[in-house]
């Protein structure tokens, strides 16, 4: 059980010892105890339990578990691991039975084994319905030597995850073929299925239908059947990041909510793939050629000032995961209002999460209603108007929808991007759904961005 883990306490108890006067450590109070015991991984939490009397049993309220054998199984050799992974099971089994209190986390990392004897049954069962954890993590070790499939099968009894306090699941290294284990989730409200081997793209349609509350899924998936149609219906769902290396016939998403699609890697051919969410606005499809090959991961943001910070905390961690120096690469597609501050400061760190190059930038300027209307202040004394976007990222090509010759904010935006010679091919704005007025306006706007001094001439050009 080593890895190192931050950890709060649970609610403050007093524990009543006999306190020797030689022993200063005994006269510490439990917070300040506890505290401590928070910059420690959880193995090194219960070796203090031998320092005093008073030490015993404060690791026992962590408020957040981990509970790892792959460390100790990285060096272990093969003809050992199963023996090896029993003994320590038997630990983590000890230090769960012995945990108080509520878990906030709690992560176990363990061998293939105990996917088959019954461990991680046990093991899910006392954390969820004795511990209420509320954040779980699921790590199933596989040697690099054993491929196996069918020893990590994820073979578990029905409403397994459907305790009321979980709240949010991690699965990494299993292989899943039914649903069953997810039967009655409601409770949950993120998913994160990585690196999991499934059936068939059916039974994933089952795991997500039967957790109609999630607003957070991330899958990394495979599927042992390369065909068949992966459904994903859902209206609170708020954040969908897809990643797959298998073909499979068709995919629908239904998600009236969604303000975030994080496309990884599919492949699907571009008419099989259905999206029907009225945030986030499909136009160039740069990621999908007509045999259904990604040539670049593709995210699309519509920027929201309503989303509460902590939930924006997550989405921004989840989407420069995987990502070497935690920069993203590909291309980029925002829907954004350039007349409020607070969205312009989240598309601020949406671009900071690039390299140097995104390949393609679409950006959607949402409708506004006039600023009279609304009693805001003019556009020339709004306080976010400092020099934006960066230079630091260069788009190859940048396509602009709804763009309003009359937004001073707008006008200042497109025009930095082409002076900071941040375009390298061309600019593209779209014009032909305008009525003829906008359209007038929008087109009298380009010929001023052709004007602007420019030291390399860039296409520019209306649609």
């Amino acid at each position: 059980m080593t890895t190192c883990s931050s950890s709060s306490s649970s609610s403050p108890r007093k524990l009543q010892y006999p306190i020797d006067d030689n022993d200063w450590i005994s006269k510490l109070p439990d917070e300040l105890l506890q505290l401590i015991l928070s910059k420690l991984s959880t193995e090194e939490a219960v070796r203090t339990s031998l320092l005093s009397s008073r030490w015993e049993d404060v690791w026992k309220w962590r408020s957040h578990l981990v509970l790892d054998m792959n460390k100790v199984l990285e060096t272990t050799p093969d003809e050992v691991l199963h023996r090896v992974s029993v003994e320590l099971a038997r630990s983590m089994t000890k230090a769960i039975n012995n945990h108080r209190g509520h878990l906030e986390s709690c992560i176990i990392q363990h061998y293939v084994s105990q996917c088959k004897d019954g461990t991680l049954q046990s093991w899910i069962h006392s954390v969820t319905r004795l511990e209420h954890t509320k954040d779980l993590t699921l790590v199933n070790y596989i040697p690099a030597t054993r491929r196996c499939t069918g020893a990590s099968l994820l073979s578990l009894l029905p409403d397994t995850f459907s305790h009321h306090s979980l709240t949010s699941l991690s699965l990494c290294g299993y292989t899943l073929i039914g649903p069953r284990a997810f039967s009655n989730c409601k409770n949950l409200k993120t998913l994160k299925l990585i690196n999991i081997v499934i059936s068939q793209a059916s039974v994933l349609s089952g795991v997500l239908a039967a957790c109609s509350s999630l607003e957070v899924v991330v899958l990394k998936v495979n599927f042992l059947t390369p065909r068949g149609v992966l459904k994903i219906e859902n209206n609170n769902l708020k954040f969908l990041q897809l990643s797959s290396l298998n073909e499979i016939d068709r995919m629908e998403v239904y998600a009236t909510c969604l303000d975030v699609l994080d496309i990884r890697c599919i492949k699907v051919k571009k008419d099989n793939f259905i999206l029907v969410a009225p945030n986030i606005q499909v136009n160039t499809n740069v990621w999908l050629d007509d045999h259904g090959r990604i040539d670049y991961p593709h995210l699309y943001y519509h920027v929201s000032s309503y989303i509460a910070q902590e939930e924006k905390n997550i989405w921004h961690e989840l989407l420069v995961s995987d990502f070497h120096d935690m920069r993203r690469s590909g291309c980029l597609s925002v829907s954004v209002d350039l007349t409020d501050p607070e969205e312009v400061e989240i598309l601020k760190e949406v671009l900071l999460m690039w390299t140097n190059l995104l390949m393609e930038f679409e950006i959607l300027f949402k409708n506004k209603k006039s600023p009279i209307e609304e009693g805001e202040c003019s556009t020339n004394d709004r306080t976010h108007a400092k020099p934006f976007p960066n230079a630091d990222v260069c788009f190859y090509n940048v396509w602009l929808y709804n763009f309003d010759g009359w937004n001073e904010e707008e006008f200042a935006f497109v025009s930095r991007l082409l002076m900071q010679e941040t375009v390298i091919i061309k600019m593209m704005i779209e014009t032909s759904s305008f009525p003829p007025t906008k359209k007038s306006n929008a087109e009298a706007a380009v010929a001023k961005l052709m004007e602007l001094p420019k030291r390399y001439k860039h296409v520019i050009k209306c649609f």
